[in-house]
Protein backbone atom coordinates (compact mmCIF):
# COMPACT_ATOMS: atom_id res chain seq x y z
CA UNK A 1 0.00 0.00 0.00
CA UNK A 2 1.58 3.53 -0.59
CA UNK A 3 1.18 6.43 1.32
CA UNK A 4 -0.58 9.80 1.24
CA UNK A 5 -1.77 12.47 3.99
CA UNK A 6 -5.41 12.18 5.29
CA UNK A 7 -6.81 15.22 3.63
CA UNK A 8 -5.58 13.74 0.44
CA UNK A 9 -6.69 10.12 0.91
CA UNK A 10 -10.46 11.73 2.08
CA UNK A 11 -10.50 14.27 -1.39
CA UNK A 12 -9.43 11.16 -3.40
CA UNK A 13 -12.07 8.74 -1.46
CA UNK A 14 -14.52 11.26 -1.55
CA UNK A 15 -14.07 11.99 -5.14
CA UNK A 16 -14.76 8.73 -5.81
CA UNK A 17 -11.04 7.66 -6.33
CA UNK A 18 -11.72 3.69 -4.15
CA UNK A 19 -8.21 3.32 -5.69
CA UNK A 20 -7.24 5.33 -3.27
CA UNK A 21 -5.30 2.67 -0.78
CA UNK A 22 -3.42 1.56 -3.30
CA UNK A 23 -2.30 3.82 -5.57
CA UNK A 24 -1.03 6.48 -3.29
CA UNK A 25 2.70 8.08 -4.65
CA UNK A 26 2.64 5.69 -7.54
CA UNK A 27 4.38 6.49 -10.44
CA UNK A 28 7.94 8.72 -10.74
CA UNK A 29 9.71 9.80 -7.22
CA UNK A 30 9.63 13.39 -6.37
CA UNK A 31 12.76 15.50 -6.89
CA UNK A 32 12.83 16.57 -3.45
CA UNK A 33 11.06 17.42 -0.43
CA UNK A 34 9.36 20.85 1.32
CA UNK A 35 8.26 21.53 4.13
CA UNK A 36 5.47 23.90 5.01
CA UNK A 37 5.27 26.96 7.32
CA UNK A 38 2.19 29.04 7.78
CA UNK A 39 0.63 27.20 4.98
CA UNK A 40 3.09 27.88 2.27
CA UNK A 41 6.43 25.81 0.94
CA UNK A 42 9.41 27.63 -0.54
CA UNK A 43 11.21 26.51 -3.50
CA UNK A 44 14.59 27.99 -3.70
CA UNK A 45 16.28 27.56 -7.36
CA UNK A 46 19.71 26.43 -5.36
CA UNK A 47 17.58 23.20 -4.61
CA UNK A 48 15.65 23.67 -7.36
CA UNK A 49 17.52 24.37 -10.37
CA UNK A 50 14.84 23.30 -12.85
CA UNK A 51 12.83 26.31 -11.82
CA UNK A 52 15.23 28.62 -12.44
CA UNK A 53 13.91 28.94 -16.06
CA UNK A 54 11.19 29.06 -17.79
CA UNK A 55 9.94 25.58 -18.46
CA UNK A 56 11.75 24.08 -15.79
CA UNK A 57 9.32 21.80 -13.62
CA UNK A 58 9.56 19.66 -10.23
CA UNK A 59 7.49 17.34 -8.47
CA UNK A 60 7.78 17.67 -4.54
CA UNK A 61 6.85 15.91 -1.07
CA UNK A 62 5.16 18.54 1.02
CA UNK A 63 6.44 17.16 4.35
CA UNK A 64 2.64 15.77 6.14
CA UNK A 65 0.71 16.99 2.93
CA UNK A 66 0.61 15.98 -0.58
CA UNK A 67 3.27 16.21 -3.33
CA UNK A 68 2.65 19.22 -5.73
CA UNK A 69 4.14 19.81 -8.78
CA UNK A 70 5.18 23.00 -10.38
CA UNK A 71 5.80 24.35 -13.42
CA UNK A 72 7.84 27.79 -14.38
CA UNK A 73 5.96 29.06 -17.42
CA UNK A 74 7.96 32.14 -17.67
CA UNK A 75 10.21 34.82 -16.25
CA UNK A 76 7.32 36.28 -13.52
CA UNK A 77 5.12 33.38 -13.84
CA UNK A 78 4.56 29.53 -12.40
CA UNK A 79 1.33 27.00 -11.75
CA UNK A 80 1.34 24.62 -8.60
CA UNK A 81 -0.83 21.72 -8.87
CA UNK A 82 -1.74 18.48 -7.01
CA UNK A 83 0.79 15.80 -8.46
CA UNK A 84 -1.16 13.28 -7.51
CA UNK A 85 -3.61 12.29 -10.08
CA UNK A 86 -7.30 12.05 -9.42
CA UNK A 87 -8.12 8.75 -11.11
CA UNK A 88 -5.64 6.41 -9.29
CA UNK A 89 -3.45 8.70 -7.25
CA UNK A 90 -0.61 8.21 -9.42
CA UNK A 91 1.81 10.98 -9.33
CA UNK A 92 1.64 13.14 -12.26
CA UNK A 93 4.38 14.67 -14.29
CA UNK A 94 4.87 17.69 -16.92
CA UNK A 95 5.26 17.16 -20.24
CA UNK A 96 6.76 20.00 -22.01
CA UNK A 97 6.39 18.76 -25.46
CA UNK A 98 2.66 19.02 -24.84
CA UNK A 99 2.62 21.90 -21.84
CA UNK A 100 0.25 19.49 -19.59
CA UNK A 101 0.83 17.25 -17.09
CA UNK A 102 1.06 13.40 -17.52
CA UNK A 103 -0.07 10.68 -16.05
CA UNK A 104 2.15 7.38 -16.52
CA UNK A 105 -0.24 4.89 -14.74
CA UNK A 106 -3.22 5.04 -17.14
CA UNK A 107 -2.25 7.94 -19.41
CA UNK A 108 -4.34 10.86 -18.02
CA UNK A 109 -3.74 14.21 -19.35
CA UNK A 110 -4.26 17.43 -17.36
CA UNK A 111 -3.88 21.07 -18.57
CA UNK A 112 -1.81 23.50 -16.35
CA UNK A 113 -4.76 25.04 -14.47
CA UNK A 114 -5.80 21.77 -13.35
CA UNK A 115 -8.48 20.93 -15.88
CA UNK A 116 -8.59 17.52 -17.60
CA UNK A 117 -7.23 17.29 -21.24
CA UNK A 118 -8.29 13.17 -21.48
CA UNK A 119 -9.14 10.46 -18.88
CA UNK A 120 -9.99 8.04 -17.57
CA UNK A 121 -10.26 10.93 -15.03
CA UNK A 122 -13.29 13.71 -14.89
CA UNK A 123 -11.72 15.07 -11.84
CA UNK A 124 -9.71 18.11 -12.09
CA UNK A 125 -6.20 18.70 -10.44
CA UNK A 126 -6.36 21.38 -7.32
CA UNK A 127 -4.35 23.99 -8.11
CA UNK A 128 -2.21 26.45 -5.84
CA UNK A 129 -1.19 29.76 -6.22
CA UNK A 130 2.68 30.29 -7.00
CA UNK A 131 4.93 33.37 -6.72
CA UNK A 132 8.02 33.42 -8.46
CA UNK A 133 10.76 35.76 -6.35
CA UNK A 134 14.17 36.57 -7.26
CA UNK A 135 15.72 33.66 -6.10
CA UNK A 136 12.63 30.83 -5.03
CA UNK A 137 9.01 30.00 -6.24
CA UNK A 138 6.40 30.51 -3.40
CA UNK A 139 3.57 28.22 -3.37
CA UNK A 140 0.49 28.97 -0.95
CA UNK A 141 -1.49 25.47 -0.15
CA UNK A 142 -4.15 27.11 1.44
Amino acid sequence: MGSCSRREFHALALAGAGWALFGCNQGAAPDGTVSPAMGQVTLPFATFPKLGAAGGSVVVAVAGEFPIVVVRISDTEATALSATCTHAACLVGYAPAANDLHCPCHDANFALDGSVKSGPTIIPLPVYRAMVGADSIVVDLT
